[in-house]
């Protein structure tokens, strides 16, 4: 189900908040001893179209700004990592200056779920000298109560989960920190304000109820959190970019995280947050109610800073805005689009030292065609456009072809690579005669209007969405093909989990045709051809999408093969969120619009151990 939302102002936190708590902890020189792990986990079974080859080259934006976050409020001894760069970190093996790492932040998808459950585990390996485990990330905003249940023969958890953005983990570190006695630990700290209820009152955490144990579990449950209106009030990038860990295949960490000189190496595509929010409500997408149906943006001029401070300091040259919908509100885009134009560095101009990428509807982004000129000239390279459908058979957002067309020519003129990203719903045939509504049809037609790129992920039931328990109740997402349960890892888009009326494996070759249809050798000949200014761009995307659609063929084919060979097994009912009993306390603003009354216990929902059979 979707995510609850607080009523109008009470969204927010107030105006300066943020810094204040930042001043707060930045002024306990203690702090600046504790030495503290961010981890962005990571599954690498998961890497396939369309993230495949440059996702090495991005840190991931929520762990990065975490780091950034606890050095900024002086805890000065933080180290981020990432685990596609470091496959086999172990925390039990991290050592900050010789002495293991008193906090353990773990960030995850769920998609990458196991990971992040392992390196918890291995971090009980430490025993009593174990750190404070906080857990964060999507996992732990939609389904924190599995971090109390995972599946094993030892009880292991995370102290606990932070189920929203870095204000509510500075909240929670503030009142550890007015607990923590002299010479302890956090994670001493944390259990005195456990015991005390001190932490009942930060909204967006979960933890162990202290008459509680993890072989009989009652977490508590303080509520939906609010958020930081003013982007210019979080972490600057530049933070996190700094205590990154290199890539290296041992166990522990380097002495040194990456130095200035070489970030661009290792990251030389950064993520940062623009903007926040989208106009459109569409029934398979969490984020209007993750963001609490808010817009929120950083001012122009914070824009220009970070990504000014970024290139001077590190060299980065390409940039991602981690937009749900850049041109959303026509006055915010403009202001950013023009303070970026007009901003300049070492005596150029910003704009012609830098690339960016946005993401941003297609309807939004034809409105204001008139802003192109100016985005270019403020280094816009590329937009992504969520066009889902170009019939709008599953979502209708404005999309139409003949704006298509019209866009993308426009963009071209003005040298801004059109990304496509379409999705591949139940229904919807591979090949449709004399229609746009076939898989195949919307592909070929992208691809002549001048798309550079396509992502073409499945339609699934996504957590935190209005479809979630509709499309479950169904009857027909797919739990277990034989003997093969579905991990967590396969409920990525690229994974066909729907029984339908085309057999699934079928379906998910259709899905890697589509792929074949935009990426193949006679399509990079083609993006070689004259009349457009785009066409270096096209021939490197092809070339690079070409090896992508190879390497992702070949990763799907025991999916495909379990599919074509084994009985299929639907769940009967909704996965539940509630795996263990929650305890909301008093006054606690509800994060889900189900939960029981204020102050009330709650068992966690029932699970049927019978699937439904599809043969």
């Amino acid at each position: 189900m979707e995510l609850n939302s607080r009523v109008e102002d009470d969204r927010f936190v107030s105006a300066g908040s943020y810094r204040a708590l930042e001043a707060g902890l930045r002024r306990r020189s203690d702090l600046a001893e504790v030495r503290a792990v961010v981890l962005s986990a990571f599954d690498r079974s998961t890497r396939l179209l369309p993230f495949v080859l440059y996702d090495r080259f991005m840190f991931p934006a929520g762990a990065r700004s975490i780091a950034g976050a606890l050095l900024q409020a002086g805890f000065l001894r933080t180290r981020a990592v990432f685990e596609l760069w470091n496959p086999r970190f172990r925390p039990s093996r991290a050592r900050l200056d010789g002495r293991p790492p008193e906090m353990l932040l773990v960030s995850s998808m769920q998609l990458h779920a196991a990971r992040a459950y392992a390196a918890i585990k291995d971090a009980y390996d430490l025993g009593e000298r174990r750190p404070l485990i906080i857990a964060g990330g999507p996992k732990a905003v939609y389904e924190p109560c599995h971090f109390w249940s995972i599946p094993g023969k030892s009880r292991f958890a995370p102290d606990v989960a932070v189920t929203g953005e870095s204000y509510v983990l500075l909240h929670l570190l503030e009142a550890i920190a007015q607990h923590r006695g002299p010479r302890e630990t956090m994670r001493e700290g944390f259990e005195r304000a456990r015991r005390e209820g001190a932490l009942e009152s930060v909204p967006g955490l979960m933890y162990l109820s202290p008459e509680a144990s993890l072989e009989e579990p009652l977490v508590v449950d303080t509520g939906l959190q609010r958020l930081v209106k003013h982007f210019d009030e979080l972490p600057h990038e530049a933070a996190g970019l700094s205590v990154m860990e290199p890539p290296h295949h041992g166990e522990g960490l380097s002495v040194q995280a990456i130095p200035d000189s070489r970030v661009r190496k290792r990251c030389s595509i950064v993520s940062l947050m623009l903007t926040q929010g989208c106009k459109f409500n569409c029934s398979y997408c969490p984020i209007p109610a993750l963001n609490q149906k808010s817009w929120r943006f950083r001012s122009p001029e914070g824009v220009v800073e970070e990504i000014r401070s970024v290139h001077e300091r590190f060299g980065v040259k390409y940039f991602f805005g981690t937009d749900d919908n850049f041109f959303n509100h026509r006055p915010t885009a403009e202001a950013i689009l023009s303070a970026l134009a007009a901003a300049r560095t070492e005596r150029h101009r910003l704009g012609d030292r830098i690339r960016w990428a946005t993401e941003a509807t297609q309807f939004d982004t034809y409105k204001n065609r008139d802003l192109l000129p100016v985005a270019r000239a403020a280094g816009l390279h590329s937009i992504w456009f969520g066009i889902e459908d170009l019939t709008a058979q599953l979502i209708k957002k404005g999309q139409r072809p003949e704006t298509t067309i019209d866009l993308f020519r426009l963009m071209h003129e003005r040298k801004i690579s059109p990304m496509a990203m379409i999705m591949f719903h139940e229904g919807q045939p591979f090949y449709s005669r004399d229609s746009l509504y076939g898989l195949y049809n919307q592909v070929k037609f992208l691809r002549e209007a001048g798309a550079v790129s396509l992502q073409c992920t499945v339609h699934v039931p996504a957590v935190g969405t209005r479809e979630y328990e509709q499309t479950y109740g169904t009857g027909r997402v797919i739990q277990q093909i034989g003997r093969y349960r579905i991990p967590e890892s396969k409920i990525d888009g690229n994974h066909v989990l729907l029984a339908g009326r085309v057999p699934p494996w079928r379906r998910q070759l259709e899905l890697l045709a589509g792929y074949a249809a935009f990426y193949n050798p006679w399509n990079i000949v083609r993006a070689l051809k004259k009349g457009s200014r785009l066409r270096r761009r096209r021939f490197g995307y092809q070339v690079a999408g070409t090896i992508a659609t190879i390497w992702t063929a070949w990763k799907y084919l025991p999916y495909v093969l379990r599919l074509l060979t084994s009985r299929i097994h639907c769940h009967r009912e909704t996965p539940p969120l509630e795996t263990v009993p929650v305890r909301t306390p008093a006054g606690g603003f509800s994060r889900h619009p189900k939960r029981a009354p204020d102050g009330v216990k709650h068992q966690p929902d029932k699970v049927r151990s019978e699937p439904a059979v599809v043969s």
